[in-house]
């Protein structure tokens, strides 16, 4: 009998000693075998430790047994009883740093690698699980286990496609995290949304969508000079181009008006008509990046080309007025799949109406910052059902609109917004 409860106790005990709270980061990463971490320099004296992290995590989340790669991670920690910033990078995840969000709410933070990216990829590039849903389930499973320590609010937040991304888990995953803020992130309705074309029929003043038109012009009518300098340029950076010069060329300058108004270029620095072969290139080098259009450019993000071209949409080249001077393509509308593994065979599969159902049923708290003149704020997130969605606006913005670069009352609202959001119960 005094065997029997000496057992006991010793169980009881066993039993309590597991339940007890986890209180560090190095507590919780030894309650898995599936994670790999090594402590790195913190960047800020925000934070006390931080970490780089590789999470195991399966090739498909529906069927585990088919295999797993690992997925890297940046946690930055400040205490378990601050709120907790994810950061759900749609790319690469290369270095640590503290978000705009972060350094606002001074929060802990997770940086996640986006899966078939960078160091986050499997051993076999099988793209079918490159899907939303799979990115999803990805970050579901790593806010669920971080949430073993950081019991606090949660908000996911992310950049472009980062944004997108963050989106898209919330969407899925609603209950998740409290509050997302996902930044000039783009909702695609259609495989070439057609609300980008309307977009730079209408944006800036009709005399600044003139001069850039007379630009492209100018540098298309001095092409026998100005491509001389383009191969010149490539052949300098190490750039090749498996589509050829011609259509290389051609594309750079077609993506002139979108570069120019996603990054807030000036219209004053444009060059005149009658400017020079070499003051058209180097003008058009800095507005219209050429190793965008690059094979080492193409290796480093096929995986985002995959997905635009299969779920998440795109833009196309309609050359219009400028067509005559176009020889290396013979269609109006020049699609940008040619970037995309499997190119025109990938069947696109209109993922979004789902996405916004789902955000319909959940209603989930949002806050979109928005640049109303960078060509991704035409399609940004807008559903007259999301009544829990704030749509913070810079009417001059680009894609480098961020809170900061608000206009003053819309900052001071966000900021106002989130705050309240991260202290209520």
């Amino acid at each position: 009998m005094k065997k029997t409860l000496f057992s006991l106790m010793v169980s009881m005990l066993l039993i309590a000693a597991c339940q007890k709270p986890i209180s560090t980061p190095e507590e919780l990463f030894n309650l898995s075998s599936s994670i790999d971490f090594e402590e790195i320099t913190t960047d800020t004296s925000l934070y006390e430790q931080s970490w780089l992290i590789y999470f195991t995590q399966p090739l498909d989340h529906s069927a585990p047994a088919k295999g797993t790669f690992k997925q890297r991670i940046w946690l930055s920690h400040k205490n378990i009883h601050s709120p907790t910033v994810c950061v759900t990078e749609g790319y690469a995840a290369h270095r640590n740093y503290t978000s705009e969000l972060a350094r606002l709410t001074e929060s802990n933070q997770l940086i996640i690698e986006h899966r078939y990216f960078a160091q986050s990829c499997p051993d076999s590039l099988d793209w079918q699980y490159l899907t939303v849903e799979q990115a999803a389930a990805d970050h579901h499973r790593i806010i669920q286990f971080f949430k073993k320590l950081y019991q606090q609010k949660w908000v996911t937040t992310g950049i472009s496609k980062g944004g997108q991304t963050a989106i898209f888990h919330r969407a899925l995953y609603p209950n998740d995290v409290d509050l997302s803020v996902p930044y000039v992130a783009p909702i695609n309705l259609e495989r070439e949304d057609n609300r980008l074309f309307s977009f730079f029929k209408q944006v800036g003043s009709s005399d600044e969508r003139q001069k850039i038109f007379n630009f492209q012009k100018s540098v298309f009518e001095k092409r026998s000079e100005i491509l001389p300098l383009f191969k010149s340029y490539a052949l300098d950076k190490g750039y090749t181009f498996r589509m050829g010069y011609d259509k290389a060329f051609e594309i750079v300058v077609l993506e002139y008006p979108f570069s120019f108004w996603q990054w807030g270029n000036q219209i004053d620095q444009i060059p005149t008509p009658n400017a020079t072969a070499n003051e058209l290139f180097e003008h058009l080098k800095k507005g219209s990046d050429i190793g965008y259009v690059s094979d080492q450019s193409w290796n480093d993000i096929k995986p985002f080309f995959y997905q635009a071209y299969k779920e998440l949409g795109y833009y196309a080249y309609v050359p219009g007025e400028l067509s005559k001077y176009i020889k290396a393509f013979d269609k109006d509308t020049i699609s940008s799949n040619m970037f995309a593994p499997g190119g025109d065979t990938l069947k696109f599969i209109p993922t979004m109406p789902m996405i916004m159902t789902k955000l319909s049923e959940s209603n989930p708290q949002i806050i979109a910052i928005i640049g109303q003149k960078d060509p991704w704020g035409a399609t940004s997130i807008n559903n007259e059902h999301l009544s829990n969605t704030i749509r913070a606006i810079d009417p001059n913005g680009s894609h480098l609109t961020r809170i900061k670069t608000l206009p003053k009352p819309v900052q001071e609202d966000v900021i106002k917004r989130i705050k309240e959001l991260l202290t209520s119960e």
